[in-house]
């Protein structure tokens, strides 16, 4: 792991750096910003510095602790992930007790607790007192979306470090330097919303299927009929609730682009610039107030299902009002 293989988030990077060797850094950290950003990457480069026997603030990538760290058997790194939805008190206790013994390879800890707002109150409540009265010399890196949903007696006991998503132009050279091409490497860019992370979920294969599935929507609901209705709702039924929430998320930036396209707005602005053509044809189906309209609607769906609503009933009534807006709605 490189400092300087990390892509933005310099002033974060650099203020760390220099906690570290000072040796001033906190026992506790709060890493905040949405998934995909790079949290993660930064949080597991700070704990190989951490750890580092050579240097003082970056990984010298050949010591024990780091030669340990890249195979994944570092004996003083732990990393506490969700346990299906959330992160239970077990895991709190078990990890307590690994946190009680002395360091193997040098004179700290690092524990990293990923996606800390998923704690249960009771795992939470067992970190806080943890964090309270720390043993020995322990590092720990929390992350988060947001420092509001995780306990502010939590947050108060942290240094939070927030991160932001990256300039559009700055994402796309990094990608272009990777070997993409380059209207790949925009496009990826524009839908990631700057997080480095999604970006290369939406180059692999497959990335671009919920976003693809979304353009079908929209284009095709203004010339479907109600079996196509029942049938895609058929498959809201079947897939994970955060897959359809993707897909709406997908689907408001579709519609999003063709209100652009619909009320001649700079085309430089659209997200999915891949499909402008298709978008500028579709376009013409749609009219500026009703996709407004659609846009209201999308939202509703999504609210509804962050509520715990039934996802195949929401779908059906999300197509057939964005089925009759598109026909003059």
């Amino acid at each position: 792991m490189d400092w300087n293989e990390i892509i933005g988030h310099q002033e974060n990077i650099q203020q760390l750096r220099t906690l570290l060797a000072a040796g001033r850094m906190p026992h506790a950290l709060l890493f905040t910003g949405p998934d995909g950003i790079g949290k993660m990457l930064v949080a597991k480069t700070l704990a190989a510095a951490a750890l580092c026997q050579e240097a003082d603030s970056t990984p010298c990538g050949q010591c024990s602790s780091c030669r340990s760290l890249a195979s994944d058997n570092h004996p003083d790194f732990s990393v506490v992930r969700t346990e299906g939805p959330a992160i239970k008190i077990e895991q709190i206790r078990q990890l307590q007790s690994e946190l009680a013994f002395a360091p193997y390879l040098g004179d700290r800890r690092v524990c990293i607790i990923e996606d800390a707002e998923r704690m249960t109150a009771q795992a939470a409540n067992s970190l806080l007192k943890t964090l309270e009265e720390p043993q020995g010399s322990i590092l720990f890196i929390l992350t988060a979306a947001s420092r509001q949903i995780l306990l502010e007696t939590i947050v108060s006991r942290c240094l939070t470090v927030a991160f932001q998503p990256l300039l559009q132009a700055s994402l796309t050279e990094a990608l272009r330097a990777k070997g993409i091409a380059a209207e790949q490497a925009e496009v990826a860019a524009r839908l990631s919303g700057g997080k480095m992370g999604k970006a290369l979920l939406l180059l692999a294969d497959g990335g671009l299927d919920k976003r693809n599935q979304a353009a079908d929507l929209a284009t095709g609901l203004p010339h479907s009929d109600m079996q196509f209705i029942w049938n895609t709702a058929a498959l809201f039924d079947k897939a994970e609730r955060r897959e359809f929430l993707s897909l709406l998320d997908f689907l408001t930036l579709i519609l999003r682009d063709m209100l652009m396209i619909v009320s001649r707005q700079d085309r430089r602005l659209l997200y999915n610039i891949d499909l402008e053509e298709r978008l500028t044809m579709e376009a013409q189906n749609w009219s500026e107030p009703a996709l407004i309209k659609a846009l209201g609607e999308v939202t509703t769906c999504r609210q509804a299902l962050q509520a715990n609503a039934n996802p195949r009933l929401t779908g059906e009534a999300l197509l057939i009002k964005l089925r009759d807006l598109a026909g003059g709605g």
